[in-house]
């Protein structure tokens, strides 16, 4: 298909979430991937035709009521995203509204214009419409050359009072995982012997350029800032790395040991991911050459140097699994914990 849909189409779309049935279609009807999912609030995606000119940009969160903070798949896995933006460029034939189109030139823009700012890099930009849910903007080179239309939805604040009202019936519908109630942590409780292990590797070869350093003991107390004790039963930290986030053990699991349960990193910047199913999966992160803290925050380095002293720790304290790459690893986490984000929303970590 090539003719473009008209505007009014791509308008009643946005704000809709990334499952929707239209979205859905709209991407079949043009031969474009499915419409985006996210491993965190801050993704962003496009998908549009060049030749017909229009595209549609994906945010992970839309900071609107009813729609904050974005609801995960399965409850658990990736976040299901939102149109947010429309852009229009050459090539795009069908008006946009009356007397409005990509003939329209800077000047009669300005005339049009509820306001108008120069942007970055001298760029012209003009506020063609607004009302309450969206705005319409065109943009134009300094010279007057046209870039493009815009119509993106008004998004409030992170700590609206409304989007925040709104954000808690949205928790109420999509309830966090049920945590199972744990006893004070023993502060002598000790590493398990895989762990211990691995301490004892970090005071011998090291870990090479990964970003991690094992504590002595696990470290209660820590994981909030406004000392909530269930956080405190709900997270073992082990790890940091060196500008303080850390690694731990999420006891998400009834009646399993700590080992047994997910690994999460807890940013302390406010990133939060979880990066392997559990202990044995984390030791074949490391011996890949990389760290909780570079996987979350720039993903997998394919040409990170190989630690075979951790490979051979994981192998000596588990069964040896074939064929765990860092990217399968963190598929797994994620598919199954990356929930981890929403629990510490709740707690309250910062």
């Amino acid at each position: 298909m090539t003719d473009s849909p008209p505007f009014a189409v791509l308008e009643d779309l946005l704000g809709c979430r990334t499952d929707d049935p239209r979205l859905v279609e709209l991407h079949q009807a043009y031969g474009l991937d499915a419409p985006a999912t996210f491993s965190d609030r801050y993704g962003v995606d496009a998908e549009g035709v060049d030749e017909c000119g229009w595209s549609l940009v994906y945010k992970a969160t839309a900071r609107i009521p009813g729609s904050y903070p974005p609801p995960r798949v399965r409850g658990r896995g990736k976040l299901l995203g939102y149109l947010t933006q429309i852009d229009i460029v050459d090539g795009y034939t069908p008006p946009l509204r009356e007397g409005i189109t990509i003939e329209l030139s800077e000047p009669e823009a300005r005339a049009r214009a509820l306001e108008s700012r120069v942007a970055e890099y001298g760029n012209i930009v003009h506020v063609l419409e607004r009302d309450e849910r969206t705005m319409l903007e065109a943009r134009y080179h300094g010279d007057g050359r046209f870039i493009w239309f815009s119509l993106r939805l008004n998004e409030l604040d992170e700590d609206d009072p409304e989007l925040l009202r709104a954000a808690e019936q949205v928790r109420v519908t999509f309830p966090v995982r049920t945590i199972p109630d744990w006893p004070e942590p023993d502060v002598n409780e000790p590493f398990p012997p895989a762990l211990q292990a691995l301490n004892a590797y970090q005071d011998a070869p090291g870990f090479g350029e990964i970003d991690f350093e094992m504590l002595d003991r696990f470290d209660p107390g820590s994981v909030t800032a406004n000392g909530r004790t269930d956080a405190e039963r709900e997270f073992r930290v082990f790890a940091i790395n060196g500008s303080g986030s850390q690694i731990a053990f999420w006891l998400v699991h009834e009646g399993l040991p700590a080992e047994q349960q997910p690994v999460v990193f807890l940013g302390d910047e406010g990133d939060v991911g979880a990066v392997a199913t559990d202990l044995c999966d984390l030791l074949y992160l490391l011996a890949s050459g990389n760290g909780p803290f570079e996987v979350i925050m720039f993903g997998v380095d394919e040409d990170a140097e190989p630690q075979p002293g951790i490979a051979a720790i994981a192998e000596v304290h588990f069964d040896r699994r074939e064929g765990r790459t860092p990217e399968a690893i963190l598929a797994d986490a994620a598919a199954e914990y990356s929930d981890v984000q929403d629990r510490i929303d709740v707690l309250g970590r910062w």
